[in-house]
């Protein structure tokens, strides 16, 4: 009997370093899932009875959780580069025109290359637009004029 839970503390100390390293890999991958069956058998090898399984239980619950927090404090330091945090800061923020940038396209006449249902593209000085109509229905070919920018959304109107 000592020999099976032998292997159940050696099953169980697999399956935590695992799980610990499913950590470290991002998603639910192969090491994740090892371990939780390595934990589960482990916690079930180990002890004699249920009670002896349950304290097991929390005992490897514990470890993984300390576990855990350690990483999540060795992430958050500089010092150690995360593979699922994303360190590089996003250099497209700064390419979006806010609208009052596009305010001067206010009163421009252009084309619609598309049905406006009530979305759709338009065609202004040989420049494509994503614009919205003011509701209605307007045919691919119809003259449009810009009459608002509101939240960088272009609305247009039909004219002629």
């Amino acid at each position: 009997m000592a020999a099976l839970q032998i292997l159940g503390i050696v099953v169980l100390l697999i399956g935590i370093v695992l799980i610990g390293i499913e950590f470290y890999m991002p998603g639910f991958g192969v090491p994740g899932i090892c371990g939780t069956i390595c934990a589960a058998a482990g916690v079930f090898l180990t002890g004699k009875n249920a009670s002896e399984r349950i304290i097991v239980g929390v005992i490897a619950i514990v470890v993984i959780a300390v576990m855990l927090v350690i990483s999540i404090i060795i992430f958050n330091s500089k010092k150690v580069k995360s593979p699922i945090k994303l360190d590089t800061e996003v250099q497209g923020k700064d390419l979006f025109i806010d609208g009052k940038d596009m305010e001067y396209l206010i009163g421009k006449k252009g084309e619609a290359a598309t049905d406006l249902r009530p979305s759709g593209k338009g065609e202004f000085d040989g420049v494509k637009l994503d614009i919205l109509s003011e509701g209605e229905y307007i045919k691919k070919g119809a003259t449009l004029e810009i009459t608002e920018i509101k939240n960088n959304k272009i609305f247009v109107r039909e004219v002629g």
